[in-house]
């Protein structure tokens, strides 16, 4: 029988083509958090620390200063979210805020890093999501490959 958080992680869209063993180190290297309702998870301008997966609850990344100014995405249970600053090793563009109560997985950006050099289809799926979401910001991103992490 497969730990609970890695049966959650195989129910959700950007895990659920990994081994188990991948989704166990995962497990392993990450830790739930409890965000409460209007709470801000990260800021605009914050570095970008980690990886975030929805467990439970709702949040919105917005530009603005608040929720309702400017949302760009709405993560909900199952969501993961905050990789973009992780894959191009930049701050933040929007801030997250908790809508609810929500109990997110985090994953440290060391530990994703690692994970990233250790197990290639996961470098792989995040490197297919840096070239489905390239930063509006950024010109010259190279689509191929995730950038150098170092």
């Amino acid at each position: 029988m497969a730990h609970s958080l890695v049966q959650g992680l195989r129910s959700i869209p950007d895990f659920a083509t990994l081994d188990e063993a991948t989704l166990l180190a995962i497990v392993g290297e990450s830790m739930n958090l409890f965000w409460r309702a209007g709470s801000t998870i990260f800021q605009a301008g914050d570095r970008g620390r980690a990886l975030y997966v929805m467990l439970e609850g709702e949040c919105s990344i917005h530009e603005g200063s608040s929720p309702q100014e400017g949302e760009v995405a709405h993560p909900k249970a199952g969501d993961s979210f905050g990789e973009m600053s992780l894959l191009l090793n930049t701050t933040h563009m929007r801030t997250a805020t908790a809508i609810t109560d929500c109990e997110i997985l985090v994953l440290p950006k060391q530990a994703f890093t690692a994970l990233l050099d250790s197990y290639p289809l996961l470098a792989a799926h995040f490197a297919k999501i840096l070239e489905n979401r390239p930063p509006k910001h950024l010109v010259d991103v190279h689509k191929s490959s995730v950038p150098s992490r170092k």
